[in-house]
């Protein structure tokens, strides 16, 4: 079974006043499907911009690209790294999610504005190693609020 690990981002469609139930739903489902498809990773989203690592077999994250890029709650989608795995990075959690970070929606919009490919792989590895780095923090449940800190599971 050949890995591969794909970050994306991706503008957020959703009224900032539905975005705690929104995204809670968003995970919820994750944590019911992503394991029976073989997917782990991790979803930040900052209020604005949402930035997705995926993990798993090429078929499967292809699978569920597709449904993103005809999410009508994504826009500006934009893969930004997609690698070959040797081992998973987030292997404990089938959608690790942290939420709203204006010091991370800043470098994410950097991405978008900046798409040069020294910009876009110096960006991609430091979103990466942001999630790897919060996903290995103690696990917490999904509270009635996606504003109150990162939730991993």
């Amino acid at each position: 079974m050949a890995l591969t690990s794909l970050l994306y981002i991706s503008r957020s469609m959703i009224a900032p006043s539905e975005a705690a139930g929104v995204v809670a739903k968003i995970v919820a489902t994750a944590h019911a499907c992503n394991p029976a498809m073989g997917l782990t990773g991790a979803l930040l989203f900052t209020g604005t911009y949402f930035a997705q690592v995926l993990e798993g077999e090429s078929a499967a994250i292809d699978m569920l690209m597709e449904k993103v890029r005809h999410d009508p709650r994504h826009d500006q989608l934009l893969v930004v790294d997609r690698s070959p795995l040797d081992q998973r990075h987030f292997s404990d959690w089938s959608m690790a999610y942290f939420g709203p970070s204006q010091f991370v929606a800043r470098h994410v919009t950097r991405l978008l504005n900046d798409p040069s490919p020294a910009e876009t792989r110096r960006g991609a590895e430091w979103l990466k190693e942001l999630l790897n780095e919060f996903s290995s923090g103690p696990a917490t449940a999904l509270p009635s609020s996606v504003n109150a800190g990162p939730i991993l599971g």
